[in-house]
């Protein structure tokens, strides 16, 4: 403070000065970095001069700031810049001998290994949209209030915040091959139409071809701390997934719990569990099994872990009919646990596409009005939120898009309902 109590020019201006760094959540460009320097500068000369010349910087100090905080605060799109590689005409890069480097303005990175082809499309203010044509990338995504990133290969698309992972796309193959370190994404795609979330710790395959999808736990977990990428970027990961980890409890009450089923039951116990044989991708198997046992038994005897896994993989295998009694059973047989919440999402998700729409709307409602904090909650509202654009037009979409944002600021579907308030 000075004599007459008021701010001491000197701290006004140092404060200044941190404040329009401190305005932007990216890097600063080149040239506003040199704008704060310049200021600094000023701060710094300004203490040598007379008092005119030092209340004149002062007000060129204070017009500078404000017109950083203008510019800093404005909504503008992400850049990045190309290491090792040549970017060619609408953001192709594809790399030769050696690993390049993707670098966007929000501190995000892209490892693109060798002989990798990838193009960086639709920048945004939160993230992007970039397409993995063939090969490796080891992805950190800086996480944020808000983010938009989404990966693409082949069928298949991969919606992230703030995370880490390698991802593989095996073109001859058809092979889509995930494993995550840090964090969490969902993958849509064929045999994942409701999208399946996968955490830190897992490992996704999905075979385009061979119609199977496994998603694992392995042991191996980046630590917190850790900001060097996994070994091997070089090659692809393997298409074999890493044996399951033992299952997690299951929530069902113990009044529901199903009458023992005898020896037959207890004979098949050494062998392994459906659980097990999804996350191996042995779908159709399931379903067999399931049959030649009876189905109708199988419905109204199973264990609510089997008839989980019995929806999941007749899900996969495109048995719809067979995983809607599944997941009917759950809801049944298991009324308020965990199981029986969920197959209302799954529910949702198979009658999309169907005559009546509407019944995937409701099947959404009743998993947000059972579950409003589930796994699922994200998802069940991003797809009412699309299915209601669809059915009735975006004004009837709007009022979900707002929800939505006010409780996913960072889920998959936030982009599209910043799309559709923008519209308005």
């Amino acid at each position: 403070m000075t004599a007459d109590g008021s701010p001491n020019a000197d701290v006004l201006v140092e404060q200044l000065v941190e404040l329009a760094r401190e305005a932007s959540s990216t890097e600063l460009s080149p040239q506003e970095s040199a704008g704060l320097h310049r200021l600094e500068l000023a701060l710094v000369a300004r203490k040598r001069r007379s008092p005119a010349l030092k209340l004149a910087i002062v007000a060129a100090a204070i017009a500078v700031a404000v017109s950083l905080f203008v510019f800093l605060g404005r909504d503008r799109p992400l850049t990045y810049e190309v290491a090792n590689a040549a970017v060619s005409e609408g953001g192709y890069v594809a790399t030769a001998a050696v690993q390049a480097y993707v670098r966007f303005s929000d501190r995000s990175e892209i490892e693109v290994a060798p002989a990798t082809s990838v193009r960086v499309s639709d920048l945004e203010v939160h993230g992007a949209r970039v397409m993995l044509e063939g090969g490796l990338l080891h992805v950190r995504i800086r996480p944020q209030r808000r983010t938009s990133w989404t990966l693409e290969a082949g069928p298949y698309v991969v919606h992230v915040t703030g995370t880490e992972f390698d991802l593989a796309w095996r073109v001859d193959e058809q092979v889509l091959d995930l494993r995550l370190h840090k964090g969490s994404v969902i993958v849509e795609g064929p045999l994942a139409d409701a999208g399946v979330r996968v955490s830190a710790g897992q490992h996704l395959v999905a075979n385009h071809n061979a119609g199977t999808l496994s998603l694992v736990d392995e042991l191996s977990v980046l630590p917190a701390s850790s900001e060097a990428p996994p070994p091997a970027m070089a090659a692809a990961p393997s298409a074999s997934p890493a044996p399951a980890l033992a299952p997690s409890p299951i929530d069902v009450a113990p009044s529901t719990r199903p009458r023992d089923l005898g020896p037959t039951a207890k004979s098949r116990a050494e062998a392994p569990s459906w659980q097990a044989r999804v996350a191996h991708g042995d779908f159709d198997g399931i379903v067999a099994d399931a049959e030649r046992r009876g189905l109708d038994r199988v419905l109204t005897e199973s264990t609510a872990t089997d008839l989980a896994a019995l929806a999941d993989a007749a899900r996969y295998a495109r048995r719809e009919e067979v995983a809607r009694r599944a997941l009917s059973a759950q809801r049944t047989r298991y009324p308020g646990s965990t199981q029986a919440r969920d197959a209302a999402f799954f529910l949702g998700g198979l009658a999309e596409g169907q005559k009546a729409d509407t019944a995937a709307l409701e099947w959404y409602d009743s998993y947000l009005g059972e579950s409003p904090d589930g796994a699922y909650a994200s998802q069940a509202l991003g797809r009412k939120m699309m299915l209601l654009e669809r059915l009735h037009g975006p004004r009837s979409a709007r009022a979900v898009a707002a929800e939505y944002l006010a409780r996913f600021p960072e889920g998959p579907y936030a982009g599209s309902a910043s799309k559709l308030l923008s519209a308005q």
